[in-house]
């Protein structure tokens, strides 16, 4: 396909980007796809999308995703429209997976096909109008989109490991701080007094569910820190590192999450500090928000660490240890 000059593309991408629009939207947004939970109705793909992010707290985040990157893309809006167009045919192998994906996902009832089906068309419109240059100038919006698709599968598979290790973990501080625990599956409960006459569990008995371990805030982190890298930080290996301590953060914040609900148990009783297991308290739901604090807090300290100019710290670091002491008067 022919290349076009910045000035004519601008004044030619409606065209390109409503005929995209009208395929992803004939083919996700009107094709009945899949079928409702218990409920025989068939429903297209994003109809299903919609479901998840409104329905599921763990893909909540989804909601945000599209509009982000519609916000990046305007964001660095000046820096795409003078980028020469060169579109490129060469786009037809990714149009074959993500046909291939659809029909697959179709009639196995393949849920995260589909939504790589959608991530592989939309890339393979931009540079089949667009071309390579654009579309790798816009990489990072692009990728962005995959935090839109949520991965049932993927957060239970993950989700039970994480309990174990919350409980161990802060099983373990309690102890180390001196106040003796027991670690009962995925429950830590209190330690048992016998000189006392206290039964085991009586002062705490906390039940690391889903939401404690981590698994609930893991994506949205994923995606927060993603993103704040990708504004903030100016080199790749930073953006890579800070994405890498979404987990981390996650497993810090639940953690401060635990310590929170523990000690509120132990002060202020289980009724205030936990709640019935169908109405949790104020305090319950407010731990739930500490979680976020922690963990962007963490994720600040991380940004402000790889952004030091560490061979100067080390540098005047080495200094001060070579300086002798002034002798004392």
């Amino acid at each position: 396909m022919s290349s076009t000059s910045p000035a004519k593309w601008y004044s030619s991408w409606p065209l390109p980007l409503i005929s995209s629009l009208l395929l992803l939207i004939v083919m996700y947004g009107l094709v009945p796809y899949t079928f409702r939970y218990n409920v025989q109705e068939p429903i297209s793909i994003f109809h299903m999308l919609y479901l998840f992010w409104t329905g599921m707290p763990d893909w909540e985040h989804g909601l945000l995703v599209v509009p982000i990157s519609l916000g990046l893309l305007y964001w660095k809006r000046e820096k795409y429209f003078n980028t020469p167009v060169a579109g490129d045919s060469r786009a037809w192998p990714l149009f074959l997976v993500a046909f291939l994906f659809y029909y697959i996902g179709y009639k196995g009832d393949i849920k995260p096909l589909a939504f790589a089906s959608i991530q592989i068309l939309v890339a393979a419109l931009a540079i089949w109008f667009y071309g390579w240059p654009l579309f790798k100038s816009a990489l990072f919006p692009w990728a962005f989109l995959a935090f839109a698709w949520p991965m049932p599968g993927l957060d239970g598979l993950i989700a039970f490991p994480l309990r174990e290790f919350m409980s161990a973990v802060t099983n373990l501080f309690l102890n180390l701080i001196g106040i003796p625990a027991l670690r009962v599956g995925t429950a830590v409960v209190s330690a048992p007094d016998f000189a006392l006459g206290i039964p085991q569990g009586q002062r705490f008995a906390l039940d690391v569910a889903d939401p404690c371990s981590g698994i609930r805030s893991l994506f949205a982190l994923m995606m927060v820190t993603a993103l704040y890298g990708y504004v903030t930080l100016p080199k790749t290996w930073q953006k890579i590192a800070l994405f890498l301590c979404a987990m981390p953060l996650a497993v810090f914040g639940n953690f401060i999450r635990m310590l929170m609900l523990t000690f509120g148990t132990i002060i202020l009783g289980s009724d205030i500090a936990i709640g019935p297991a169908d109405k949790p308290s104020a305090y319950h739901e407010a731990a739930g928000f500490v979680v976020f604090g922690a963990a962007l807090a963490g994720m600040l300290a991380i940004d402000w660490l790889l952004q030091l100019n560490w061979p100067r710290v080390l540098a005047d670091l080495k200094q001060w240890a070579a300086t002798p002491a002034e002798p004392k008067q």
